[in-house]
């Protein structure tokens, strides 16, 4: 676990029995998929304000999908301001790359303003801790990895501390293992 100042990187522990089929079969590319908040019964929950997110991002120039298909998702408004600011999930079905690293970001920022409101200046918005929880699927040959990295931080910093993560060597560590080696790892330099 890396600690600064500034926000934390860790790993998030995820397998492939927790990410959505349609997650683990999409192409590789820089497509970006939001992970539904919770799970009940087998059906996906999210926050009932994404669909308009998805469009925003959509419009931003974002190719963000949901993780889960229509049939399979439900929606909730019974999130406060905080629970909806606090953590976004998301996947991705290749390695995180600079373009890839922007999406999230901006993922993360439309996020935080669309919980704290058109209202909030963007000062606020910047200010807001958030945590964003990224599934890193990287296929090779018959093998499936998943890396799981969780970042908390005020959202200025998350995309710092995200390319640091994804640049530094080190980064392949996050891949399940002992968890006293992870512990222990610096991932942001």
């Amino acid at each position: 676990m890396a600690e600064d100042i500034n926000g934390a990187v860790t790993r998030w522990d995820i397998s492939e029995a927790d990410l959505p089929v349609a997650v683990l079969t999409a192409p590789t590319g820089d497509r970006v998929f939001l992970l539904p908040d919770s799970s009940i019964d087998g059906i996906a929950v999210y926050r009932d304000d994404v669909a308009g997110l998805i469009k925003t991002l959509r419009h931003r120039g974002v190719d963000i999908d949901f993780a889960c298909a229509r049939e399979d998702r439900r929606y909730l408004s019974e999130y406060g301001a905080t629970e909806v600011v606090a953590t976004v999930g998301i996947a991705v079905a290749t390695t995180l790359t600079t373009d890839l690293v922007k999406s999230i970001v901006l993922t993360a920022w439309q996020r935080a303003r669309s919980s704290l409101g058109p209202s909030c200046p963007e000062e606020e918005v910047s200010e807001a801790c958030v945590t964003v929880k990224i599934a890193e699927i990287v296929r090779t040959g018959n093998e499936t990895v998943i890396r799981g990295l969780e970042i908390t931080s005020q959202l200025a910093d998350v995309e710092n501390l995200l390319q640091a993560a994804a640049s530094d060597l080190a980064r392949a560590e996050l891949s399940p293992t002992d968890p006293d080696d992870a512990a222990s790892e610096d991932t942001t330099g």
